[in-house]
């Protein structure tokens, strides 16, 4: 298997489709200031918080979580076979001036882990089957009124960070194998200490965002970053 040319055509689909959620973004608030600072968006609100109509915020979450769960399997591709030893914390020393506020506009980091299902057994009837949630972790756009208006602003302050997160481990797809290999190291020094911890970066069964008829390019692209982040972990299926 030829990982490196794996690894670029999949990286090559998804650059233009993220570059369509930012020209989304920049397109639905083309007349208002940037929270992204040349990147659209929408200017905060009274509250301090960064909106998008409904409609806008729920198209660009039909393309996110499918385009996140991509990356995050090439950066298991790209770390195949890489060892690190974790990180050690260092103390601080005494004294330590004070610094100034962390940066609002520093990009956060790309989560690495699948999010894992959750199952919600608060509407259990014995007489009936169980009502099971198997919704990812809490996203507004997954919980929105249905008698809403599709203009009406939600609160895209996290959508915001999740793509700024994503667009820049894509581009540095090695440094964020190393954050992974750095992890698998931790790991292995919990489960040596019997300690409980995740033991894979998949949640199990599929990845979050698949979907089994593609509506989109994106859905094609996570098929095939999936199939070979299992073949990469797992080596060929020889069942």
């Amino acid at each position: 298997m030829d990982w490196p040319l794996a690894i670029d055509r999949n990286r090559k689909a998804l650059v233009p489709i993220i570059a369509a959620l930012f020209a989304l973004v920049s397109a639905a608030t083309a007349t208002l200031t940037s929270p992204l600072r040349g990147e659209g968006g929408r200017e905060a609100d009274r509250r301090g918080a960064f909106t998008l109509p409904r409609q806008v915020y729920a198209a660009i979450m039909l393309v996110l979580r499918p385009a996140e769960s991509a990356v995050r399997r090439l950066i298991v591709i790209a770390a195949r076979g890489l060892i690190l030893k974790p990180r050690t914390s260092r103390p601080l020393p005494p004294n330590l001036p004070a610094f100034p506020a962390a940066n609002s506009a520093r990009i956060p980091a790309f989560a690495l882990l699948d999010s894992l299902k959750h199952f919600d057994f608060e509407d259990f009837d014995q007489n009936a089957n169980p009502c099971v949630n198997f919704s990812s972790s809490y996203d507004p756009a997954y919980f929105l009124p249905s008698m809403s208006q599709p203009d009406e602003p939600v609160n895209a302050s996290l959508l915001f960070s999740r793509l700024r997160a994503l667009r820049h481990a894509l581009n540095d797809l090695p440094r964020q194998a190393r954050r992974l290999a750095r992890w698998r190291a931790r790991r292995d020094l919990l489960l040596k200490a019997r300690r409980p911890t995740r033991v894979t970066p998949f949640r199990p069964g599929l990845p979050p965002g698949w979907r089994k008829r593609s509506i989109h390019a994106v859905d094609e692209v996570l098929k095939e970053c999936h199939g070979l982040a299992i073949y990469a972990v797992n080596g060929p299926d020889t069942g």
